[in-house]
């Protein structure tokens, strides 16, 4: 007969930032061993009604939901901006990608602002879904962001 395990250290704490005053029914519930997880998860919990429940906010899942919605936005956005010759860059400056899609109603309509644009296109560059094309003269090349085809 197999023998089942589950091995895992829980801590919880006070939840407090710098400067506030304590509040004594947040704790943050945080898992420093954790065989069948990651080790870096917490939860974030207030005690209401005999209860400890999870404060709303970006939970792990709404965050790779929200990564997710980045990736695609900013993919949807780069293939219209080159459709439409209008070259992108991921150097800062007047053509900055993040910077140019935040400002359109795609970015806008799903709350996406250039600080999480600016990691969807770092993280599209490692799953190597985009590249720096060059383009311009070849006596001084530039190199614009396309789309892996």
């Amino acid at each position: 007969m197999a023998q089942l395990s589950a091995r895992s250290l829980l801590s919880q704490r006070y939840k407090a930032e710098a400067d506030e005053e304590p509040d004594n029914d947040v704790r943050e519930l945080a898992f420093r061993k954790n065989n069948y997880g990651p080790v870096s998860a917490s939860v974030v919990l207030r005690y209401q009604r005999g209860l400890f429940l999870p404060l709303p906010g970006m939970a792990s899942l709404d965050k790779i939901a929200h990564e997710a919605k980045a990736e695609e936005v900013f993919l949807n956005l780069l293939k219209r901006f080159t459709r439409d010759n209008r070259n992108v860059s991921d150097r800062s400056g007047t053509n900055y990608a993040p910077a140019l899609f935040a400002r359109e109603e795609e970015a806008k309509s799903v709350g996406l602002s250039g600080k999480s644009l600016e990691a969807a296109m770092l993280r599209l560059f490692t799953a190597e879904k985009i590249w720096n094309e060059p383009c311009g003269k070849p006596s001084r090349p530039t190199y614009r962001i396309a789309p892996k085809d």
